[in-house]
């Protein structure tokens, strides 16, 4: 008799939702980031008192500069001075992306009594390590930044700039978890690094969200507080749906699906991930209307999106699994052939393979023994995967299973059709083993051991 290896509810679902966010390079390739002061300079100019001036200063690409007017002043005894201060410092400019370009740096000088305060802002002295590696950022030497940074780190583990520095590299090493780590040890994100932070943050969100969910969560919120938004809201959203906080998914998916909907600069893709996240969390929640409504707005933003065909097929691969462990077979079966009938090429794929592994179950319960042509029905719904998809492991094990059945059925005389088994069977082993998935490797090997050895 063949031992029957039945479908666990969940493994045969295939995942919908994906990040939206993109790529670190794509996103900031053209990110602006502006001037900085690098030292502040000193006036023989006589200083009237106490006071605040701000001056704008004109910072060109090539690092010279020329000190524009004054835009406000508390006291405009301090002008000339702060004027002065202003020529005589040096500064960093700003830069799209990799790219140096001019701009303008409003220079804040507070002044108290005859003296002047050393500059509040970020400053990077010339020279320094953290000027060296902010270089090194700025031409896309990523690695040997992040090299620098661990060393300096080393000697002083808690400097804020290294640490955002380090974020910052490590993000466009596509590190997310490392990035968001690195910003973590910040007090307060600097506005330089507010952006490159946020993003590192909701990215790590959705990597780490299915491993650590609470920590997920935490770094959700960090995103949505630098900035509010979609990306932030969908990258928090799908933590707490992990975390099984599904009221808060679906509040905070809400909230990115209702940025993103009306919006024309938003393409389909993005909406459509957001949409099928907040589906997720509406059908874990048990909340079937506003799970249809959803699925519905999916159709109707892109009807050939094979994230609806995905969806609609997992909904009646999920009923199947349910069927299958109350023991209702027919219900089973029926349900996995709904899903072939709407879902994507993946979806009819596992669909067809569970329904396959089904009917071995159903003949594996039955009292009377089976016959080649019930084994005939499980090799039908196995080359049905098959013809989908040769390589899939689901597939190749269903396959081998029915040909396992054909085998016992003729007194196991038939080598040739031993072989054939035999082989589906190892080519599915070999598959789920590539993929990672170990689970079914294991029921795999079990059943050649306890069937055709």
């Amino acid at each position: 008799m063949i031992r029957s290896i039945r479908i666990v509810a969940g493994a045969t679902a295939v995942a919908a939702a994906a990040a939206f966010a993109l790529p670190a390079n794509a996103q900031y390739s053209n990110e602006f980031s502006p001037a900085k002061l690098v030292h502040q300079g000193t006036t023989s100019k006589a200083i009237g008192g106490s006071g605040t001036v701000v001056v704008q200063v004109q910072v060109n690409a090539n690092g010279s500069h020329r000190v524009v007017k004054v835009i406000h002043s508390t006291n405009s005894g301090d002008n000339a001075a702060a004027m002065d201060i202003a020529k005589n410092s040096t500064y960093r400019p700003a830069h799209r992306g990799k790219t140096a370009v001019t701009a303008y740096y409003d220079f804040t000088l507070k002044f108290k009594g005859t003296s002047v305060a050393s500059h509040g802002g970020e400053t990077v002295a010339r020279g320094s390590t953290a000027a060296k590696i902010d270089a090194l950022i700025h031409q896309g030497k990523y690695d040997a930044a992040k090299a620098q940074l661990e060393e300096a780190l080393e000697k002083n583990p808690s400097d804020p700039l290294l640490n955002q520095e380090l974020g910052t590299a490590e993000y466009f090493l596509a590190d997310y978890p490392a990035a968001a780590a690195a910003f973590d040890k910040v007090p307060t994100v600097s506005k330089t690094f507010s952006q490159v932070a946020a993003q590192s943050y909701a990215l790590a969100a959705v990597k780490t969200a299915s491993t650590a969910p609470q920590q997920a969560v935490a770094y959700g919120k960090k995103a949505a507080q630098l900035a509010p938004g979609p990306n932030a809201y969908y990258a928090l959203g799908t933590a707490e749906l992990q975390a099984g906080d599904t009221s808060s998914a679906i509040a905070d998916l809400n909230k990115a699906f209702a940025a993103v909907q009306s919006d024309a600069k938003t393409d389909k893709k993005t909406k459509v991930a957001i949409a099928s996240q907040l589906y997720a969390a509406y059908s874990k929640a048990g909340d079937t209307a506003n799970a249809e409504k959803t699925l519905a707005a999916i159709k109707q933003i892109d009807p050939n999106n094979t994230s609806v065909a995905t969806l609609e097929g997992n909904k009646f691969i999920q009923a199947a699994n349910e069927a299958s462990k109350a023991g209702n077979h027919s219900e089973a079966l029926k349900d996995f052939e709904q899903a072939a009938a709407v879902g994507s090429p993946q979806i009819q794929v596992t669909a067809y393979a569970a329904a396959a592994l089904e009917e071995n179950a159903v003949l594996q319960s039955q009292k009377t023994p089976p016959t080649k042509d019930d084994y005939a029905k499980v090799k039908a719904y196995a080359d049905k995967a098959l013809a989908i998809n040769a390589n899939d492991a689901l597939a190749n094990y269903a396959e081998g299973v029915a040909l396992t059945g054909e085998w016992v059925l003729g007194n196991k005389s038939d080598a040739g059709l031993k072989a054939q088994a035999l082989a589906a069977l190892n080519k599915a082993k070999a598959s789920a083993q590539s993929a990672g998935n170990i689970s079914l490797s294991l029921n795999i090997d079990n059943f050649i051991k306890n069937t055709l050895q």
